[in-house]
């Protein structure tokens, strides 16, 4: 094969793609200096932990400073002085002093407390304690979003340990009620939960009175529950229940229905019939009636109630760290699910604000064309039927001016025949070749390459026994 016949053709196709902590924090406290009828320090007495700083504000028309120590006579006793006096300008003039050491530091405005006349009164103290590290927890059992069935007996149990010190207990509550309390490992504790919602929250008491808590899980314990139809009514009429429950409707007598009076929940329809079950596996208000009693006030009204929990979802499409072409056309896909609600909405964004377009019904999937070159963050706002809006997790791509490809260095050495291209890192390559001898066409795909460099060395995997072939080079989008 001599290298002499080969011909090499560069060809731009474009192609649409779719790819598918429990440490002490430093605390800022903040001293006001007022005046100036009032000469104060306000709180005049501050108790802070180590590492947490003061800082002294000057809301007066008046100059002020902050001396450390006590009046002794004329003087200020301050043998060891935690810092220089400091002058405090009119109007928000600030000093800030942080503290790492135990013990009670003094202070006074040297310019009042010795000046004429002297406001003796406008002295204070910071006293700085220990830092207490607060314990660890975790709640073990039981996980967020569990379901049991009431009456539901259920073992809570929780990891903690202090590292300054000893867990003194470990309270386990549903949302504010105290359930019981542990004073040593395991922290266990056996339960009862009635039928219901329940916001188990696990919190670690130390040794210094120090406490931490974990977040809330959310444990729904389903009931079964009865409603009875007694002349031409319900009974009970209206019913509170929460997601997840049954409601067993009975004594129909085959010539009443239980009918959904609007969109969200159609019970057991039209049908005559002598019992209707039905689970309610969303919040909400859900009205009934009889079909045929409903003009003699045969009605009803569930209301399902539970935790609001946010929706969810994510960007399924474009893919982090995706590279596209100029001007690109970027084809956008998210997931969206809501737990005992309904999605109202997906809108992609660009960046934190800027809006792409708004889907209001699956599937969420959105065209973008003609992106110019560059870098964009996307993500997808999650809005669902009561409103509440959740971000997905960023995607990050980038949009780069697109080099014209060109067949570089051809080289028939040893039964195989190499050449380069030049490519933007990132985009997607097709390579083709002729199918026969002597003519261009028809093509055949030989690889598809995603670019790591700005040139890219071709090998022909099969060029033996070829004596005049065609290739070239295709550019995905």
């Amino acid at each position: 094969m001599s290298s002499s016949r080969i011909a090499l053709v560069a060809a731009l196709f474009v192609v649409n793609w779719l790819t598918a902590s429990t440490s002490h924090a430093a605390v800022t406290n903040i001293i006001r200096v007022t005046g100036p009828t009032a000469f104060v320090f306000s709180p005049t007495n501050l108790l802070i932990e180590t590492g947490d700083s003061v800082r002294w504000t000057n809301v007066s028309g008046t100059s002020h400073d902050v001396t450390p120590g006590v009046r002794v006579g004329n003087t200020t006793n301050a043998p060891n002085p935690a810092w220089a006096p400091a002058s405090l300008g009119a109007n928000n003039g600030t000093f800030q002093v942080a503290f790492s050491n135990v013990g009670v530091y003094p202070y006074l405005c040297g310019r009042h407390v010795f000046g004429i006349p002297s406001r003796p009164e406008q002295t204070g103290t910071v006293t700085v304690v220990q830092a207490n590290l607060r314990p660890l927890i975790t709640l073990n059992s039981p996980t967020n979003l569990t379901t049991l069935t009431a009456p539901a007996n259920i073992t809570l149990s929780a990891t903690a340990s202090d590292g300054d010190g000893t867990v003194s207990s470990v309270q386990f509550l549903s949302g504010t009620n105290l359930l019981g309390s542990v004073s040593s490992e395991p922290y266990e504790l056996n339960v009862t939960l009635a039928a219901g919602w329940h916001q188990i929250i696990a919190r670690a008491i130390d040794n210094l009175g120090g406490s931490n808590s974990t977040e809330i899980v959310n444990v729904l314990v389903n009931s079964n529950r009865t409603v009875v139809v007694s002349g031409l009514a319900f009974s009970p009429s209206v019913l509170t229940v929460t997601v997840g429950d049954t409601v067993t409707f009975t004594g129909l007598g085959s010539f009443h229905t239980v009918t959904g009076s609007g969109t969200n929940e159609a019970f057991c329809g039209n049908a005559l019939s002598t019992v209707c079950v039905t689970t309610f596996n969303r919040v909400g208000s859900f009205p009934f009636h009889c079909n045929p009693h409903r003009s003699l006030g045969m009605t009803g009204l569930v209301n399902v109630v539970g935790p609001n929990l946010r929706p969810f979802g994510r960007l399924t499409s474009p893919v982090d760290g995706g590279v596209f072409a100029a001007p690109a056309n970027i084809n956008f896909s998210a997931e969206a699910f809501d737990l005992y609600g309904a999605v109202r909405q997906v809108r992609f964004v660009r960046g934190t604000s800027t809006s792409l377009g708004v889907i209001s019904a699956p599937p969420y999937t959105l065209t973008v064309s003609n992106v110019a070159a560059g870098s964009y963050s996307y993500s997808a706002y999650i809005t669902d039927d009561s409103n509440l809006i959740s971000t997905s997790g960023p995607v990050n791509v980038t949009v780069v001016a697109p080099v014209d490809i060109q067949l570089l260095s051809p080289t028939n050495n040893a039964g195989t025949f190499t050449f380069d291209y030049t490519a933007n890192p990132g985009l997607t390559y097709i390579i083709e070749g002729s199918a026969e001898d002597g003519s261009p066409t028809p093509f055949t795909s030989i690889a598809t390459n995603i670019a790591t460099n700005n040139v890219v060395t071709f090998v022909d995997p099969n060029p033996t026994g070829r004596t005049n072939r065609v290739y070239r080079v295709l550019r995905r989008q």
